[in-house]
This record gives structure tokens, sequence and C-alpha cells, in this order.
């Protein structure tokens, strides 16, 4: 007698919209933000996690097949399990985040004009504080 073997999925925790129109719009943005979530993976300008995370809180909101699909997907599954469950980011993934703010800030103080200097003291104070948010949350 030989033993099938059974392949475990992580239920999701959903919490669909009663509306219908709701539900398409977070379908809709859910779809969009897993687009520019893969965009992210080719550009090193554009961040990967924050845009699947977003995308699995609208498909949360509007399909549990989508929701299920990304959250037992082979490569973004266990990050958006980290993220629902303990609110969790890697390791890597802070240092990572800080190092590429840090540097795209830099950039953009060796590259803007004079008058616009504010902009590039304003992003600074919001990339310092994205860090100081990501390195307090738990490592996962």
């Amino acid at each position: 007698m030989t033993q099938t073997k059974k392949a475990f999925y992580y239920r999701p925790k959903t919490n669909q919209h009663s509306s219908p129109t709701v539900r398409w719009t977070f379908l809709i943005l859910g779809w969009i933000f897993f687009v520019l979530g893969i965009i992210g993976i080719l550009l090193p300008v554009m961040p990967t996690a924050p845009f699947i995370l977003l995308a699995a809180g609208c498909w949360a909101r509007s399909s549990r097949r989508f929701h299920f699909w990304l959250i037992n997907h082979k490569y973004f599954g266990k990050y958006v399990r980290d993220w629902e469950d303990r609110r969790a980011v890697p390791l890597y993934a802070k240092w990572l985040a800080t190092i590429m703010m840090t540097i795209s800030t830099i950039m953009l103080f060796f590259n803007i004009p004079a008058d616009m200097i504010w902009v590039a003291w304003l992003l600074a104070v919001v990339c310092t504080s994205v860090a100081v948010f990501l390195f307090r949350l738990p490592n996962a």
C-alpha cells in the first residue's frame, strides 16, 4: 500500500467585503499592485515586497482564490504568511531596503538643484522613518 504525499496549504485569513463594487475595486487594485511588484523584481528602483503585500491585502478583501494562490505561491507565499501572521520581515530584506533607500537618497542630494534641496531632506526624513519602522518589526 502506497501513501500519497499530501501538500500542505496555508489557509488564508480573508475578510471579503459584502459590496460587489468594493470587491471588484479591491480585485483590480490587487492585480495592479501585483504587476507593480513583478516590475519591482526587474527594476532596482521599485520595491517588490510592499506591492506584493498590498496585493495580498486587496485580494483578502475581494477574492479568496487569488489570495489563496498568492499566500501559497512558491516565491512570495512565505513573505505574505510571515506578514499576516506576525507582521514579520526577514532581516536581509530590512537591510536591503535600508541600503537601497540610503543610496537613492544620497544620489538625490547630488542630482537635485540647490533650490529644491528641501525635497532631498524630506525624502531623507521619510526614508529614515521607514528604516526605523522596519527594524522595529520582528525578524521573519
